[in-house]
């Protein structure tokens, strides 16, 4: 007896990049994804009539334009399978539901701290479960889960070299003990990676081929889109700005503005909630201002050392510092005013702070890499 395949089993290569075609664009004709994918209108038919039968794909609406007959447009079927996104650091943890589209179904936080692996895994499991009934979900539908997190990779995702802030949760096989708080196929990514994604898949408004997303959390990275992809280098390990600033030295980061502020006024709020610390910011006004005069300086010298090596369209200043400060950073991203490197000159990207509305951009961007890395995921 023969075994059924599940819509998404044996998906090609190239229709897989269909997919990703009609994800980006939210409905094409045949003869548009045939141009994209550089294959004949008759081969774009037969995938088109086998993702149609497997119910991945839908025909819409007839378009007319041009000679002959109008054009029917193909669409995703947003309901094939859902995706799911965590962005996971010590002081909060957020998971996001996407659907086959890339459409966000739900999302939910929860406040740390999060000091073990083991309140990790309950959180995740709850947190799940509440998506999933929230919005009459199957759990058989699931794709698989990215998880994004600050680590850096020694031997691919295999061997991960997690920031200090999270060391806590190292563990002989961390892939496999989420994998099964989740119950579904799991990969773990870098989180200004999964930024960056994000930012590509739901914002990027000005639609730059190549940006870069410099990521300010208790850590420094940044995450590249190069000809609109994910650039991720050696072993997943590109974009590693923190490096160009020694151990022991300051730096324009969560951690370092937290130190700074207990330093000076003796006390700071509990967590890394964005609300609070705009509210206290505010209120010591004084203090951000010097932390600022510090910070601003080395934001402009990486930003200026990706423009260099790069040359990217635009730079977008992300990451869990409160968005009054990336707005204040942002500002010293004029190179011509503020002169990083005394002398040198390179082209002045766009510097952009990303507008996402009620979504954490990490745990999207984590997700969107789950539905981008069919086949992989279901090979």
């Amino acid at each position: 007896m023969l075994k059924r395949l599940r819509p998404l089993d044996e998906i090609g290569d190239t229709q897989a990049a269909v997919l990703r075609f009609l994800r980006r664009r939210g409905s094409a004709s045949r003869a548009e994804i045939a141009e994209f994918c550089r294959v004949t209108p008759a081969a774009v038919s037969m995938m088109a009539r086998d993702l149609i039968e497997r119910g991945i794909v839908i025909e819409g609406a007839r378009r007319a334009g041009g000679r002959g007959a109008p054009h029917i447009d193909l669409m995703l079927d947003g309901n094939v399978g859902y995706a799911l996104g965590v962005h996971a650091n010590r002081y909060t943890l957020t998971m996001t539901l996407l659907d086959f589209c890339g459409k966000r179904v739900g999302e939910q936080h929860l406040h740390g701290p999060y000091d073990t692996l083991a309140d990790i895994q309950i959180s995740l499991g709850s947190l799940k479960a509440d998506l999933l009934s929230t919005h009459g979900i199957d759990e058989r539908l699931l794709i698989g889960a990215g998880i994004a997190m600050p680590t850096r990779f020694r031997q691919g995702a295999t061997v991960l070299d997690l920031a200090e802030e999270v060391i806590s949760w190292a563990g002989s096989d961390l892939t496999s003990t989420l994998n099964e708080a989740l119950g579904c196929p799991v990969i773990i990514e870098n989180d200004a990676n999964a930024a960056a994604m994000g930012e590509l898949a739901l914002g990027n408004a000005d639609e730059h081929d190549n940006f870069a997303y410099l990521y300010l959390s208790e850590g420094i990275g940044s995450g590249l889109i190069i000809g609109k992809e994910l650039y991720r280098g050696n072993l997943g390990n590109a974009g590693e700005v923190g490096a160009l600033r020694a151990r022991g030295l300051t730096r324009p980061s969560f951690e370092d503005l937290a130190i700074w502020c207990k330093e000076h006024v003796r006390h700071i709020p509990d967590g890394r909630a964005s609300d609070r610390w705009t509210a206290y910011l505010e209120e010591n006004r004084p203090v951000l201002d010097a932390w600022l005069e510090r910070a601003g300086p080395q934001t402009a010298q990486l930003a200026f050392s990706i423009a260099a090596v790069l040359a990217p369209s635009a730079i977008y200043i992300g990451g869990t510092l409160p968005p009054m400060v990336r707005e204040e950073l942002a500002k010293w991203l004029d190179f011509a005013t503020s002169k990083p490197f005394e002398g040198a000159r390179v082209l002045q990207p766009d510097i952009r702070i990303p507008q996402i509305p009620a979504t954490d951009s990490v745990a999207f961007g984590a997700a969107a890499m789950i539905l981008h890395s069919i086949p992989r995921q279901n090979a």
